[in-house]
């Protein structure tokens, strides 16, 4: 990787590199971190480039890509791209108490204003879209239904009724704009109690924006669903997450019906993709997390409605 950072400069060939995931590296060069990922498409960076120099603009806590010394934002190595930025100075979402109020209401005031910029950025419309409804319908149904049918049939045929029944229509209404997509709680970076940094844009879609709100919130839950006093603590998280993202941004009311349904179509999703990774211990974490969500429907939902203002 040595000659693919030194596209940035001689010395970032110095760089000591150390995995982090599967194509991403952190690169310290003295007393400065940097973050190096692989990309695929040049022209999804050129888009992302564009947009983070607009949200920066914008006052959003972001980190620009790093340009080369021929003046683009991606290194080339034998058909493969690479892109690099600083490091963002701080303590990772995921590392913090994880189920915090205060930090839950930090969280919805930080994403409220981050929608807020990505609304009103004018060229969304070279991002694609993302339809949570029907990869749900054409995808995840059919594979938790393969996986889990005898065991859960009356379950899952009453969740599916119930999401037919109340979901179907709202969901059309539902404000769709640009969206982060992958906003857990490790892409949210906090200094002295306060959202420094929002990391990893790569998977901005346009989408329903009540999705990055219900995905931040179930990402929380898995971290702590097998402890039960966490469980029961995430219900005042999802409260002050909601009170905090209407504090900037109010939501509509036909968000606050639909908030439990987006989450029943996350976990079928997420399911289903752990499935096809073969990985049955997370898709039974998934389907857990699920089930015992729907289970708490009637209580959980005037909770919610309440904590938006609706």
């Amino acid at each position: 990787m040595k000659h693919v950072l030194k596209q940035w400069g001689p010395e970032l060939a110095e760089a000591d590199l150390a995995p982090i995931v599967d194509g991403v590296w952190r690169c310290r060069l003295g007393k400065k971190t940097y973050i190096l990922k692989r990309r695929t498409n040049r022209t999804r960076v050129w888009d992302e480039n564009d947009l983070l120099k607009w949200l920066k603009e914008k006052g959003q806590p972001i980190s620009l890509l790093l340009c080369t010394a021929e003046g683009v934002p991606w290194a080339e190595d034998q058909g493969v791209f690479y892109v690099l930025y600083p490091y963002l100075d701080g303590t990772p979402g995921n590392e913090l108490p994880s189920f915090s109020e205060p930090y839950a209401s930090e969280m919805g005031r930080g994403l409220a204003s981050l929608h807020q910029a990505l609304a009103s950025y004018q060229c969304s419309g070279v991002f694609p879209g993302f339809d949570l409804f029907h990869d749900v319908a054409s995808y995840a149904w059919k594979v938790v239904r393969g996986y889990s049918s005898i065991k859960f049939h009356h379950r899952l045929y009453h969740l599916e009724q119930a999401i037919s029944e109340q979901l179907v229509n709202p969901y059309e209404a539902l404000p769709r704009q640009l969206i982060h997509r992958d906003l857990h709680p490790g892409n949210l970076v906090f200094v002295d109690g306060h959202l420094g940094g929002i990391l990893d844009f790569d998977r901005i879609r346009i989408g329903i924006r009540l999705f990055d709100l219900c995905y931040l919130a179930t990402s929380v839950l898995s971290s702590g669903f097998n402890d039960p006093k966490q469980r029961e603590d995430w219900v005042g998280f999802v409260q002050a997450l909601t009170q905090g993202y209407s504090a900037v941004q109010p939501l509509e009311k036909t968000e606050g019906h639909a908030f439990l349904y987006i989450i029943y179509l996350i976990q079928l999703l997420f399911t289903a993709y752990h499935l096809d990774a073969g990985n049955s211990d997370l898709a039974d974490l998934n389907l857990g997390m699920l089930f015992w969500i729907y289970d708490q429907h009637d209580y959980l939902q005037p909770l919610i409605e309440k904590s938006g203002g609706w």
